[in-house]
């Protein structure tokens, strides 16, 4: 876990991009809730800091070909399709994150490790089982793919 009260937020930033997480590639692959929100925030901190130049065809290229797993779109099916309530502390033991803030700027950062830590715990958790489960629906309605046919013989 990288903290900014601990290197500062470009070396932070920094230490996310000699990851890969901003490369348009296989190498890293990020997974969590709602990657699209962490992600943007990430290119646009790492625009700030001059780390990373991205006109919006890179952007673009950035987005339609970076892999990532996201939970969102699994908290929205658990909860009958609907976005409000999709939320991950409505499916897990894990608190709403508005109050991070208030932590930063009252210097709790235990607090904040400690609730990062259960948010990693609560999405990995909850990917794993919803794998289990769609995972066995899939093996079940998963069609085989059908053999071309022979041509008669002689």
């Amino acid at each position: 876990m990288l903290a900014e009260w601990e290197w500062g937020e470009k070396q932070v930033v920094q230490m996310a991009l000699d990851k890969g997480v901003l490369e348009p590639t296989w190498d890293f692959v990020p997974v969590g809730n709602r990657l699209r929100f962490d992600l943007t925030f990430l290119i646009e901190r790492a625009t700030k800091w001059k780390l990373i130049e991205w006109d919006l065809a890179r952007l673009k290229y950035y987005w339609f070909t970076k892999p990532y797993v996201d939970l969102g779109p699994i908290l929205v099916m658990l909860n009958r399709g609907s976005l409000s309530g999709s939320s991950l502390h409505n499916f897990s033991d894990k608190e709403s994150g508005a109050r991070v803030p208030r932590m930063y700027l009252a210097g709790r950062y235990s607090d904040i490790i400690d609730y990062v830590t259960r948010e990693r715990n609560a999405a990995v958790d909850l990917l794993r089982e919803g794998r289990n489960v769609l995972g066995a629906m899939g093996d079940q309605r998963r069609r085989t793919p059908s053999l071309p046919e022979q041509a008669p013989g002689p």
